[in-house]
């Protein structure tokens, strides 16, 4: 199997990002050839914000969204194109910090989506994810988070709530703070999803 990808994140959101009209996916080529606007069949509706195209070498030149959805070709680039977006973004976490950070306040709400809805990539998805803490201003990773865990601490320790003001004042912090424990700060609507699927880290 033989295609050329060319995607990229935009710097800001859409103005329609997130309503229920809002078209995403890929555009895909044929031989060359413009087939289709917004072929969501090339990517999980958690990276959304991707924009770019696909052309492929061996999909027939007669090909339509039906047959897109039970096509092998297809679910195999789908794959191949989302393993290439999440290794780059790790990259960009590791390289390029502050690069990543803004990535993370325009379109980290709806990685975080894939946490639930992508099985297959959790593990790689769970290393991307971003928290405020009570550790400091800056946002953590949960690899960070287990890197400062204190030597008698089991788990990881996480508040949901709808602001940080709100969580920060929270007297259900007091016996936390006075075990040095480090509380993450959860005021994404996803967040609460997102933890009943992420039940552990790293053991």
């Amino acid at each position: 199997m033989e295609f050329n990808t060319l995607v990229y994140i935009p710097n800001k959101k859409p103005w329609n990002f997130n309503m229920r009209d809002m078209e995403y996916g890929l555009s895909l080529y044929i031989k060359r050839v413009f087939i289709m606007a917004d072929c969501k069949d090339l990517l999980p509706p958690y990276l959304r914000f991707v924009k770019g195209l696909v052309d492929s070498s061996d999909l027939s030149l007669n090909v339509s969204r039906e047959i897109l959805q039970q096509d092998r070709q297809v679910t195999q680039i789908r794959k191949n194109v989302t393993n290439k977006i999440l290794a780059t973004l790790k990259e960009m976490l590791q390289k390029e910090r502050p690069a990543y950070e803004n990535f993370w306040s325009e379109f980290g709400t709806t990685l975080k989506e894939g946490i639930p809805n992508d099985l297959a990539n959790k593990d790689k998805l769970q290393d991307l994810l971003m928290f405020h803490s009570t550790h400091s201003d800056k946002m953590t990773t949960l690899a960070e988070y287990v890197e400062r865990m204190k030597e008698n601490q089991k788990d990881i320790y996480f508040m949901t709530g709808d602001s940080l003001a709100q969580i920060s004042s929270s007297p259900y912090l007091e016996k936390l703070k006075e075990k040095n424990y480090e509380v993450l700060l959860l005021i994404d609507a996803v967040d609460e999803w997102v933890v009943r699927a992420l039940r552990q880290y790293k053991e």
